[in-house]
């Protein structure tokens, strides 16, 4: 039997690996995966990329560059391991960017963030630091009751997910919080799609609990896993030679074949607005007054349409036979006659 990606999405309800070699049109299914679930005015989809493809080949959407400065280590955190006489260092991050992206996620529905970092526990930080982000406010709607009601459903978009999502990575202290969350995702109307080369480079916390849909295979991941998962299929001999844009479901036995992808629209940088400037207020009564106590007379002069600061320069009365041609006014700052009474 045969797929399309409405059935896929339904089938999995929940979190996905799309795993196979180079060439095997993993991305192409990835963007038709998103293209549909942003038909929906309820998902919210956001796309992780650290290669920029998406940005360039994929639909009208906006996206948002994450810079090498925009994610910097806080801290070194000292930790101890049960049955370890070792202490051990682990890093936390901080986002320096932090208000511009979660801006970026009230303002748009759906978007790309296009990592730039080169270390792959910066991309972990960073994506950890938006997952929770959607994590919280899906949390405190489940705490209100109002999850089931309002209705709304997180879709992340992984793409090279052996960069955000390495073994070695996530078994850190540091990404507990990531592995906790992951573990509430269904029950918080929150899923992840992952794009794979190995399945033994995702960590096993990570993807134990994903479902698993597979394009042409490497040996390697063949011995170690997929031939058990494929052990009473149909396709079990043919997933290493598998032709390219199709893709096996184990959990049905059934084929998947996508199309190529024709881009509508383009993505678009977004900008952050500028934050709005607080309204000087207003002078009264009392600023006037100070004013006045300061000013000789609590008399201002004007020469030529323009004020004379009378502490700097010396007004004396020979200065203003000088220049009787030029017109003075004189400008009260009190006209209360009921103050001077």
């Amino acid at each position: 039997m045969s797929m399309n990606y409405k059935s896929l999405i339904k089938t999995t309800t929940g979190d996905l690996v799309i795993l196979g070699v180079k060439d095997t049109c993993k991305t192409t299914l990835l963007m038709h995966i998103a293209r549909e679930l942003r038909q929906d005015a309820k998902n919210h989809v956001y796309i992780m990329e650290t290669f920029p493809k998406w940005i360039h080949e994929f639909d009208n959407i906006p996206y948002m560059t994450i810079k090498e400065q925009d994610v910097e280590p806080k801290e070194n955190l000292a930790y101890l391991e049960e049955n370890s006489s070792i202490i051990q260092w682990s890093k936390d991050y901080t986002i320096l960017n932090a208000n511009e992206v979660v801006q970026f996620l009230k303002t748009n529905k759906d978007g790309i963030f296009s990592i730039e970092c080169e270390d792959m526990e910066k991309i972990s930080a960073f994506m950890t630091f938006v997952i929770y982000q959607c994590y919280r406010k899906q949390y405190l709607r489940a705490k209100a009751e109002t999850l089931e009601r309002i209705n709304e459903n997180y879709w992340f978009m992984v793409e090279e997910s052996h960069n955000l999502l390495d073994s070695t990575v996530i078994a850190k202290k540091t990404f507990n919080k990531l592995r906790k969350i992951q573990n509430e995702f269904r029950n918080l109307k929150m899923h992840m799609v992952c794009v794979a080369l190995r399945l033994q480079d995702l960590s096993p916390k990570i993807r134990a609990k994903m479902s698993i849909l597979l394009a042409r295979v490497s040996l390697d991941d063949y011995q170690l896993k997929v031939r058990n998962l494929l052990r009473n299929s149909k396709f079990r001999n043919e997933i290493t030679s598998l032709e390219k844009g199709k893709f096996v479901f184990p959990e049905t036995d059934n084929v998947l074949e996508t199309k190529p992808f024709q881009q509508i629209g383009k993505p678009f940088e977004w900008k952050p607005k500028p934050k709005p400037q607080k309204p000087q207020a207003k002078k009264g009564f009392w600023h006037d007054l100070k004013k006045w106590f300061k000013t000789p007379l609590g008399i201002k002069y004007v020469r030529n349409g323009k004020p004379i600061d009378t502490q700097q320069e010396d007004t004396t009365e020979q200065e203003f036979q000088e220049n009787e041609d030029e017109e003075y006014e004189v400008e009260e700052f009190l006209d209360d006659k009921e103050f001077w009474e």
